[in-house]
């Protein structure tokens, strides 16, 4: 027995086209196209339940939903402060700390250190440091005191 699935019928975001010859798990396999466009095959049983409702696409979207909002959940004031704090420098980093960077003095060409972040698309600067060091704890530090929004 189909199922009382016939051609046409709608389970969530898939249209069934046609009963296929392939049987799972003993089942029938219909074939459906999702509204996104794709063509998937499903099975009877699956489609009925409510297991299988879109080629995959409805999955993604929920999970990109539900992990956007839960990042959304931990900013304040629109600004992700989860991205500041303890945060360990990239991998790729020249200094060894995160928000800062090396750079040379235009008339002297010495070696100095900028701190730098940025919060809301406004990157703040800095600049002038001797150490990455004293970059890190007396520039980027005191600029997230200064630029993020107190929790």
């Amino acid at each position: 027995m189909a199922g009382n699935i016939t051609a046409g019928d709608r389970f969530g975001r898939l249209t069934v086209l046609q009963k296929t010859d392939l049987r799972k798990r003993g089942k029938i396999v219909w074939a459906c196209k999702c509204d996104c466009g794709k063509y998937i095959n499903a099975v009877s049983t699956d489609l009925t339940a409510g297991d299988t409702q879109s080629c995959g696409c409805l999955k993604k979207e929920m999970e990109e939903k539900h992990l956007r909002e839960k990042y959304d959940e931990k900013r304040v004031n629109g600004v992700a402060l989860q991205l500041f704090k303890d945060k360990e420098p990239r991998k790729d980093s020249s200094t060894g700390y995160r928000g800062v960077s090396k750079y040379y003095t235009r008339k002297s060409k010495e070696l100095r250190y900028r701190a730098w972040i940025t919060v809301d698309g406004k990157r703040h600067y800095k600049s002038g440091f001797n150490t990455a060091e004293d970059a890190y704890y007396k520039g980027r530090l005191m600029l997230e005191d200064l630029h993020l929004p107190k929790k």
